[in-house]
């Protein structure tokens, strides 16, 4: 079962972004990211990740992939995450079950040594999180103005049916 909590999405959106556009290593991996940012474990930030094609790649080719790992194997690169571990046996077995779906990189540093992102990038991806945050809060206030009208309009309809109740009620009488 996956729960949300009470991250926001949108939060954990901008954060992944920046982090993805300045971090030394365009290779990005969800263990990390629930470590760096301190989301809890049952978050799905895989799924959210997913979802943002327009902003995140999924997944990197196994070449490469070997690549890095051989390099944190080396003591090269070796991500805090993994640091926080408590043995190097512990280091070894998550790095060598790492795979191409536990990572996913930046849309704008698809290659080995991309650069950081320039600040037009990095300011591009936060507006464009910050539309969507709009847009989910826009559609919401849409959908509580349609209940409202439901509601008034049903609350009409009842007092329409309760005067005509006891006018009836009266008139039998």
């Amino acid at each position: 079962m996956q729960h949300n909590y009470d991250v926001d999405e949108f939060d954990v959106l901008s954060a992944v972004w920046i982090l993805s556009c300045n971090d030394e290593n365009p290779i990005m991996a969800y263990d990390g990211l629930k470590f760096r940012l301190g989301i809890p474990n049952g978050y799905d930030i895989k799924s959210l990740i997913a979802k943002r094609g327009e902003l995140f790649r999924k997944g990197i080719p196994d070449d490469r992939l070997q690549q890095w790992k051989s390099e944190i194997l080396g003591g090269k690169g070796v991500p805090l995450w993994i640091k926080a571990m408590n043995t190097e046996d512990d280091w070894r077995n998550t790095i060598n079950a790492i795979t191409a779906h536990d990572v996913f990189r930046n849309q704008f540093r698809p290659s080995k040594n991309a650069e950081k992102s320039s600040i037009e990038v990095i300011n591009w991806g936060l507006q464009h999180i910050d539309r969507l945050r709009k847009a989910r809060i826009e559609l919401k206030e849409v959908s509580a103005k349609q209940w409202q009208v439901w509601l008034v309009f049903g609350a009409a309809v009842v007092g329409v049916v309760v005067q005509v109740i006891i006018a009836v009620c009266f008139k039998a009488k």
